[in-house]
C-alpha cells in the first residue's frame, strides 16, 4: 500500500476575487492534488502556516507580510511585469499570462529552490562527515540550553585530539575520517539523555552536559571520557593511541556564553600540559594563574599600540586562466611568549571587547599600505579582500575613516574587497545593505565569505550588493569522498552564477578538489594548493619571481 502524499498548500492573500478564480482554473487540470486557502492577511493565520514546510504563500504586493514575518516561500501576484526582479520573494507571476503551464513550472520552481534552501540550512548546522552539530549548530544548542533556568545545570566540555593532524597525514584523508567517526563512536557512548555532542573543528568536540542532577555530573563525565578515549584505535589494521585534552566549565547564572566557551578553552589548554588522555575542570581558585579575558584584552591592547600584529596574505587563482587575480589579508599576532598566533585565538576576544574596531582600522590601513607598496614594485593590480566585522558595520566613523585611509594610500578603492559572514549580513539586513551601499559608492566590492554555515535565505544575496560567493573549505574539502558535497557544491556555483555572481572555493588542498571545481565552472579558488597565506616579502617573491606561474603550470 502507497503512503498517501500530503497535499500542497497555496496560501492565497488577494484582494481582488479575479486571481482566486484564476488560480483554481490553473490548479484543476494540473491533478497535484494542490489545496488553495484565502486569507484576508498574513496574521490572520500565521499560527496555522508559521512551521508548514510544505505550504507556499502567494501574495499581492499590498498584503505582502514585511520582512521577517513569514518564512514560507512567496509567490508575488501582480498586474504586469515588473522591471526589475522584486527583492524577497522566490518567484512571481502576472495576472494576463497566467496558464497551467506558467502555474506549474512557478510552483515547481520554488519546491525545488526550497529543496535546496532546507538542504543547505540542515548541513549548514552539521557536520557532513559525523552528522553531529557542525560550530554553528552548537551555537545555536548552546543558546538555546543556557536560555533555559537562567544558564543553571549545564557544564561545557572542550575536548581537543592531540597530533590527530600527524595521524591524519601519515594515514591519509579517508583513514582520518574513519579514525573521527571512532571517536564520535566512543563520545555518544557516554552521553546520557540532556547530554549533546558537537564537532567544532577537524580534531575539536564539544559536550553540553545536563548537570541539573548533580553538579558533581561534569567531572564523572570528563573521567569517564577520558577512559574511554585512551583506549586503542584500529585503523585500516593499524593500532593507534591518540590523546586528547579535554576542558569542562560550569555554566554560572545568566553569564552567557561567551566566558563559559571561554573557560572551558582554558581548563582545556591545561588539559594539554600533560601528556595522554586528561581533563581539567575550570576553577576561579585554582585557575588564578591562567589569563584571563581582561588580562589578553589589555595584551591585545599593548600589541596594537606596539605594532606586534601583520598581515600574512593568500592568493587567490583565476581558474580560466591561471593567474593569481586576488589575495586575502590575515592578521596574526607575533606574541612575546606564544609565538605567531592565528586569528582564532584572539578575534573572538577583540569581538568579545570592542576591541574589533580598531583591529579592523588596523587591518585596513595596513592592506592599503601593502597594496601600494606592490604597486609601486610593479606588479598587477590585485583584488585585496578583507574581513569586516559586523561591529565595524555599526560604528559611525567607518565611512569617513575608510574613505581618509584610501585617498592617503592613493589606491583605487575598486580593488578593495570586503568580505562578510551570512551571520552579519542577517543580524540586521536593513543597517548592513545601508552600510553596504554607501561603501559601494566609493568604488568597494563585497564578498559573501563562508557560503554555506550559516545559512539564512537566498532571497538576501539579491538584495545586497555582493560581488562573488566564498564556499565554505567545509563543503570543498570533503568534495573527493562525499558525493552530497559534490552536488552541493555544485548547486552553489549555478545558483550563484544565476545571479550574476562570481564564486570563489575556499581551502582548495588537492589536485582533484581543483579539477572538480573547474568541471563545475567555479571561477576562483584559494587554498593549500595554491599557496598558504604568506608575510609581505614571501608575497612579493611568490608574484615577482614565477613560484606561482610555476605552480599554476606544473601543479595545477
Amino acid at each position: 500500500m502507497s503512503t498517501p502524499v500530503e497535499p500542497l498548500r497555496l496560501l492565497l492573500l488577494a484582494d481582488e476575487p479575479a486571481w482566486a478564480a484564476l488560480l483554481r482554473e490553473c490548479l484543476a487540470p494540473m491533478g497535484i492534488g494542490a489545496v488553495l486557502i484565502s486569507a484576508p492577511n498574513w496574521e490572520s493565520v500565521s499560527n496555522l502556516f508559521d512551521d508548514d514546510h510544505s505550504a507556499v504563500l502567494l501574495t499581492t504586493a499590498n498584503l505582502q507580510p514585511g520582512p521577517g514575518r513569514c518564512s514560507l516561500p512567496t509567490v508575488l501576484l501582480l498586474e504586469e511585469e515588473p522591471l526589475v526582479s522584486p527583492l524577497g520573494v522566490s518567484d512571481w507571476l502576472v495576472l494576463n499570462a497566467l496558464d497551467v503551464d506558467t502555474l506549474r513550472r512557478c510552483l515547481r520552481h520554488v519546491r525545488e529552490r526550497g529543496v535546496l534552501e532546507n538542504t543547505l540550512q540542515r548541513l549548514a548546522e552539521q557536520d557532513p562527515l559525523t552528522g553531529i552539530a557542525n560550530r554553528q549548530g552548537f551555537q545555536t544548542l548552546l543558546t538555546a540550553r543556557l536560555a533555559e533556568n537562567d544558564g543553571r545545570g549545564v557544564a561545557l566540555g572542550h575536548l581537543d585530539l592531540d597530533n590527530f593532524r600527524h595521524a591524519n597525514d601519515a594515514l591519509g584523508h579517508q583513514a582520518g575520517d574513519r579514525l573521527i567517526l571512532q571517536v564520535v563512536s566512543r563520545l555518544k557512548s557516554q552521553l546520557e539523555a540532556g547530554d549533546q555532542l558537537a564537532r567544532l573543528g577537524s580534531d575539536e568536540f564539544a559536550l553540553l552536559i545536563d548537570t541539573r542532577r548533580a553538579p558533581q555530573r561534569a567531572e564523572w563525565m570528563a573521567e569517564r571520557i577520558v577512559e574511554a578515549m585512551a583506549e586503542p584505535y584500529w585503523v585500516d589494521g593499524e593500532s593507534l593511541l591518540i590523546g586528547c585534552s579535554l576542558g569542562v566549565a560550569h555554566a554560572r547564572a545568566k553569564a552567557g556564553a561567551d566566558p563559559l566557551m571561554w573557560h572551558a578553552h582554558i581548563a582545556m589548554q591545561q588539559a594539554k600540559s600533560t601528556q595522554g588522555c586528561t581533563f581539567h575542570i575550570f576553577n576561579e581558585r585554582i585557575n588564578r594563574n591562567a589569563r584571563s579575558l581582561a588580562d589578553l584584552e589589555s595584551e591585545l591592547r599593548r600589541a596594537l599600540r606596539r605594532d606586534e600584529l601583520e598581515l600574512h596574505y593568500q592568493p587567490r587563482l583565476d581558474l580560466d586562466d591561471g593567474h593569481i587575480v586576488g589575495l586575502e589579508a590575515l592578521v596574526r599576532w607575533r606574541h612575546g611568549e606564544r609565538g605567531l598566533l592565528p586569528p582564532s585565538e584572539f578575534v573572538p576576544l577583540a569581538e568579545q571587547s570592542g576591541l574589533i574596531v580598531p583591529l579592523g582600522y588596523w587591518v585596513i590601513s595596513r592592506a592599503l599600505r601593502d597594496m601600494q607598496d606592490l604597486r609601486e614594485r610593479g606588479i598587477a593590480p590585485l583584488h585585496m579582500a578583507v574581513n569586516l566585522s559586523f561591529r565595524q558595520f555599526q560604528d559611525s566613523q567607518l565611512l569617513s575613516t575608510l574613505s581618509r585611509l584610501i585617498a592617503e594610500r592613493g589606491v583605487e578603492a575598486q580593488w578593495l574587497e570586503f568580505e562578510l559572514t551570512e551571520t552579519a549580513v542577517m543580524r540586521r539586513s536593513d543597517l548592513v545593505k545601508q552600510t553596504m551601499d554607501a561603501l559601494g559608492r566609493l568604488g568597494v566590492r563585497f564578498s559573501l565569505d563562508d557560503f554555506g554555515t550559516g545559512f539564512s535565505s537566498f532571497v538576501h544575496l539579491n538584495s545586497l550588493p555582493i560581488a562573488l560567493l566564498k564556499i565554505d573549505k567545509s563543503f570543498v574539502g570533503g568534495m573527493e569522498e562525499r558525493e552530497e558535497n559534490r552536488k552541493l557544491v555544485h548547486a552553489m556555483i549555478n545558483l550563484a552564477h544565476n545571479l550574476n555572481l562570481e564564486v570563489v572555493a575556499e581551502g582548495v588542498e588537492t589536485a582533484e578538489q581543483l579539477a572538480l571545481l573547474r568541471l563545475f565552472g567555479c571561477d576562483q579558488a584559494q587554498g593549500y594548493l595554491i599557496s598558504k597565506p604568506l608575510p609581505l616579502a614571501e608575497l612579493v617573491d611568490y608574484l615577482t619571481f614565477g613560484d606561482s606561474q610555476q605552480l599554476v603550470g606544473g601543479v595545477i
